[in-house]
């Protein structure tokens, strides 16, 4: 056989063997309607009492269903100077948000990129981490707001919204005991105490006392709270238009979603906590479902090697967010990097390098392929795929011939497919739940979205509303939802959950 014989032969057996793998990634409009029935199911079983000897967290065929305590939107007309401190990643943020009335606000912030130590070591404590936040805070102050921080004793109160974008067990707007962590931290006795007393405290011994935490949210809250403000809900309802929002989700290094339900179905609230929130006209909250987390059995969820791969081998939380590990921004890169060493392996693909061992040191590293990279190969329609070369060599000093980038661009876009099919699974779940298309005569509903995959990756929202009509409620109802970019909600979000206090 000749040498370019050969070649043919590999590149076919290349091709074909990616073609199979990204049939592993379809999505099918029947699996989208199990997917959505069993979320439904996983909902429902949320919003019931823990089964006796279980805490939250543990279960795997229910969501969380966190009850966020938040009982109430905002309609845009709201006025005040509230803080707002987030907790998220490897940062964090503090920010000043003067709401203006009118559907706007004035925003001043300040982010700070979390110590490694406090990320790294095991044998930080508590005390540590929110020591830290209380001082960056005290320094936010004191740029911002010195005549506020000079006079740490004077009477009025400067209330906080605290986003704290990690499970939580909720049990008061201002109140939450850490579930477990995620996204990087490892502060083991964190678990099970008061995150809001836990930063109260060292606020205090700061020496800033006139900050008061009265209301704990978490990022996709805010990001609801957020689009509502800026949505005007009640007022554009009142004024004849009949788009209202329902959904806050995420869709960013991470996922996650809420929305309200009616109080009288959430039957985990003790029930003398309903009555009395029902006695004084309360009749819907907040709900933050945790959704990352949804089928961690894989029961029903589309599941690929490099899927079992990635939770078992490289991720810090095996067996959990399984649903966000399909999902995120976080994944979708190691996804791509796993399925191109796994090619290698078999001889099909990098052929310059005999052995694992002689590959790229950045190939060979868990999570060095960003999703940014993967934003860039997604559309590239250059010669050659001229733009994707470039962005291998920049990102993983990984030169590629044309035919493996047109393979790996093949991959790359399976992969954001699926990602983007299986965001629609809980939007739709939760329109069908609420019933929120069918209340108004032509009814439209709104999602607000934040997070960098749903606002920066090519395409991403336009394949969410092609799922979306695939989905149980189909073109008629994909046609009636509006999906909204809602900006900075963590930090909005919080101060209007402040307000709400």
């Amino acid at each position: 056989m000749s040498f370019d014989e050969l070649h043919k032969n590999i590149a076919e057996t290349l091709s074909k063997e990616v073609d199979s793998i990204c049939q592993q990634f379809t999505v099918t409009e029947t699996k989208m309607q199990e997917l959505t029935d069993y979320f439904i199911e996983s909902m429902n079983s949320g919003l019931e009492p823990l089964p006796e000897g279980e805490t939250e967290g543990t279960q795997s065929s229910r969501l969380p269903m966190i009850p966020s305590y938040v009982t109430g939107k905002p309609n845009g007309t709201e006025k005040g100077l509230f803080l707002a401190a987030d907790l998220g990643g490897t940062n964090f943020r503090v920010c000043s948000v003067v709401l203006n009335g009118d559907q706007t606000f004035t925003l001043k912030n300040m982010k700070n990129k979390i110590p490694e130590y406090l990320l790294d070591d095991e044998n930080v404590s508590s005390e540590e981490l929110f020591a830290y936040l209380a001082k960056r805070t005290g320094v936010f102050l004191k740029r911002y707001y010195p005549t506020i921080f000079s006079n740490p004793d004077g009477e009025e109160e400067l209330k906080m919204g605290f986003t704290f974008s990690y499970p939580v067990n909720q049990t008061s707007l201002c109140s939450g005991t850490l579930i477990r962590w995620t996204k990087g931290f490892n502060i083991s006795d964190t678990i099970g105490k008061d995150v809001v007393q836990l930063f109260q405290e060292q606020l205090e011994k700061e020496g800033l006392k006139r900050i008061k935490i009265v209301a704990l949210t978490n990022d996709t809250v805010g990001t609801f709270l957020s689009h509502c403000y800026g949505s005007g809900s009640s007022n554009s309802l009142a004024s004849g238009d009949v788009s209202e929002p329902v959904i806050g989700c995420i869709f960013g290094t991470g996922t996650n979603g809420c929305y309200m339900e009616e109080i009288e179905n959430i039957k985990k609230l003790p029930q003398d906590v309903r009555e009395k929130l029902i006695a004084s006209g309360k009749t819907h909250m907040i709900i933050n479902t945790e959704w990352g987390s949804f089928d961690n059995e894989c029961r029903h969820l589309p599941t690929t090697q490099y899927d079992i791969d990635i939770d078992q081998k490289f991720s810090t939380n095996p067996g959990f967010h399984l649903f966000e590990k399909r999902i995120s921004g976080m994944y979708l890169g190691e996804i791509l990097r796993n399925i191109i060493v796994d090619l290698h392996k078999r001889g099909l693909i990098l052929n310059q390098y005999r052995s694992y061992n002689q590959l790229p040191h950045r190939l060979k590293t868990p999570f060095e392929l960003s999703s940014e990279v993967l934003s860039h190969i997604e559309i590239d329609d250059s010669t050659g795929l001229r733009e994707t070369e470039l962005s291998l060599l920049q990102s993983l000093r990984l030169p590629t011939s044309p035919i493996e980038r047109e393979q790996i661009q093949k991959l790359v876009r399976a992969i954001s497919r699926r990602s983007a099919y299986l965001t629609a699974i809980p939007i739709a779940a939760i329109l069908i739940k609420t019933n929120s298309l069918h209340k108004r005569y032509h009814g439209e509903v709104e999602v607000g979205c934040d997070g960098s995959v749903v606002e920066y990756y090519p395409g991403f929202r336009s394949m969410m509303r092609h799922a979306l009509a695939l989905s149980p409620i189909g073109p008629d109802g994909e046609r009636k939802v509006h999906l909204r970019i809602a900006k900075d909600g963590s930090g909005v979000g919080a101060a209007l959950c402040a307000l709400v206090a």
